[in-house]
């Protein structure tokens, strides 16, 4: 009879518990709004890069590419397991203090009783708006996770696009020393011709076959190389193989005619870098905000209820405290909260700065690789070939010396090649614009722009 006294005597000291909770689920809600408040912004608009330059006729794609990468590759997947934490962090900054329930006695033993026995409950209630400065400070380094995934993705983007120039920059030259390998053996049949016909010596023939068999060593490196450049390519999707066929992409079709003033406005609007440094000095500013506000004092609030079985009556006893800010005013955190908000701000100014220089770079390499491609396109690379023509059509006909033949050879595989080159540099340094200056997704570290591919 007198332990069922106790317990409904105890209901008061139960029904502020379930308030307490109650007050710790409506937080719950608050945190929720507040999550709908500081939701990540929307992405930044695609880069040109990301769009595929796809022909037609079929083949091997960007998006297809693309979409093998967002599934496999590991750097998307880590951007994304990072956002995914800091949103659990902002959740839990939000979150109110758990009340602490438990058992209270005292005085056991007195007059042979069991003395006092009872429950007890505190709770500590947050002031200052203290858990919502917590929760913006959180949702800044979302939106700072949000445009770091966007990073990620983008490097990806422009590692693909790359390395699918690489592929078909390898591929052409695999056609270019196989065209090379058939007219040596080509010039070797002529010469035995002209053995035959008294017209050249057994050295011209010697010279015409070591010649041959040096093409055909190119042929077999530069197929080598586009294996490589293929498996690459796999590395980058994130897959084990990537099974070597046609890629919808010409090398030099619809080369890209950029300006100064495009480049600026790809690279400098909405860049995922800025916006995260960005989002972070808000965040910075928000942490000042708190750190100002960390002195003011949390209501500690302490009930206990007892049954007294001395006395046969039932005590309460509430106790309510307050820390009083007279040493630790939180002086320190606040200067260091200002100094961090200083060097937050400065980051942003950082990493656009960063951001210019690595496009100056990007510039020129973009602008010596177009005239490059120009003046091999329209003049050197169909001279080459015209030279080469007349002169192995010469020496079939006797009327060229070989050593003019090996010349033209060399100077058709020399200015072919550079072609190449200047190609692929044009597409790399082009992708790199288009791609805001984000690569190396499998070997950067987060804040780096551009990595040596």
């Amino acid at each position: 009879m007198q332990g069922r006294r106790t317990v409904s005597k105890a209901r008061p000291l139960v029904l502020w518990f379930c308030l307490a909770v109650c007050a710790g689920a409506q937080n719950v809600r608050d945190v929720q709004k507040s999550e709908e408040l500081y939701s990540p912004l929307p992405p930044p608009p695609s880069g040109p890069v990301a769009r595929t330059n796809a022909k037609p006729t079929g083949g091997l794609t960007f998006a297809s590419l693309r979409q093998i990468a967002f599934r496999h590759n590991p750097a998307l997947a880590q951007a994304r397991a990072r956002l995914e934490a800091a949103r659990g962090k902002q959740t839990q900054a939000g979150l109110y203090p758990n009340p602490t329930i438990g058992y209270h006695g005292m005085q056991i033993g007195l007059q042979g009783t069991a003395g006092q026995q009872g429950m007890f409950a505190s709770q500590r209630i947050v002031t200052g708006n203290k858990l919502q400065l917590d929760t913006e400070i959180a949702a800044r380094f979302v939106d700072s996770e949000h445009f770091q995934f966007h990073s990620a993705e983008q490097r990806i983007l422009t590692d693909l696009q790359i390395r699918s120039w690489d592929v078909l920059a390898a591929e052409w030259r695999v056609r270019l020393t196989e065209e090379l390998a058939t007219i040596g053996e080509e010039v070797v049949q002529s010469t035995q011709r002209l053995i035959d016909a008294g017209q050249a010596t057994q050295n011209d023939l010697l010279q015409a076959q070591i010649k041959a068999d040096e093409s055909r060593i190119l042929h077999d490196n530069a197929r080598n190389s586009s294996t490589a450049a293929w498996r690459k390519l796999a590395v980058t999707a994130g897959v084990s193989e990537l099974s070597p066929q046609p890629l919808a992409e010409e090398l030099d079709a619809r080369l890209p005619d950029l300006t100064w003033d495009h480049a600026q406005a790809i690279v400098l609007t909405n860049h995922p870098l800025l916006r995260a440094a960005r989002a972070r000095a808000v965040g910075a500013r928000t942490a000042v905000c708190r750190a100002e506000v960390e002195p003011v004092p949390d209501v500690n609030v302490f009930v206990s209820h007892r049954h007294n079985n001395v006395t046969d009556e039932e005590v309460t006893n509430v106790q309510v405290g307050v820390p009083v800010p007279v040493f630790n005013r939180n002086q320190g955190n606040i200067h260091a909260a200002r100094a961090e908000w200083v060097r937050a701000c400065q980051e942003v100014r950082q990493v656009e700065l960063r951001l210019k220089d690595q496009l100056a770079t990007s510039w020129k390499r973009y602008l010596n690789a177009r005239q490059q491609v120009e003046r091999y396109r329209q003049q050197m690379v169909p001279r080459a070939k015209q030279s080469l023509k007349l002169v192995t059509d010469g020496y079939d006909q006797g009327q060229v010396q070989y050593l003019a033949v090996l010349t033209a050879q060399e100077t058709f595989l020399r200015v072919n090649l550079r072609y190449i080159d200047a190609l692929s540099e044009l597409r790399a340094a082009t992708s790199l614009i288009e791609g805001r200056l984000l690569s190396g997704s499998l070997t950067s570290n987060r804040g780096d722009l551009m990595r040596t591919q």
